[in-house]
């Protein structure tokens, strides 16, 4: 009973952790707006656009994230969601246009 007690509280941090980087990554999208505009040379619809499809794909990956997190283990899901938002943060980093 007691190790449960203790794995608590760790399970709670990583999860708070997690639920903390995707609010920061919400923000960082926003925020990058006139950025993305000056350098990539985006207009209003395509800032637009970049919104939405980050909101539509975190979505859709959030739905497929906890359906394979049921047959795969959530502790596996969350390691494997990390690691693709990390790659996925470092390809996007090497963009030249908005499209």
């Amino acid at each position: 009973m007691v190790q449960t007690h203790e794995r608590r509280w760790w399970i709670l941090g990583v999860l708070s952790l997690s639920v903390l980087l995707v609010s920061i990554d919400n923000t960082i999208v926003n925020v990058a707006l006139p950025t993305i505009s000056r350098d990539l040379s985006a207009t209003t619809s395509q800032l637009q656009w970049v919104v939405d499809a980050y909101t539509l794909v975190f979505a859709g990956l959030l739905l497929l994230g906890g359906h394979l997190g049921d047959r795969f283990g959530r502790r596996r899901m969350l390691q494997a969601g990390i690691v693709a938002f990390a790659l996925t943060s470092l390809v996007t980093s090497f963009v030249g246009n908005v499209g």
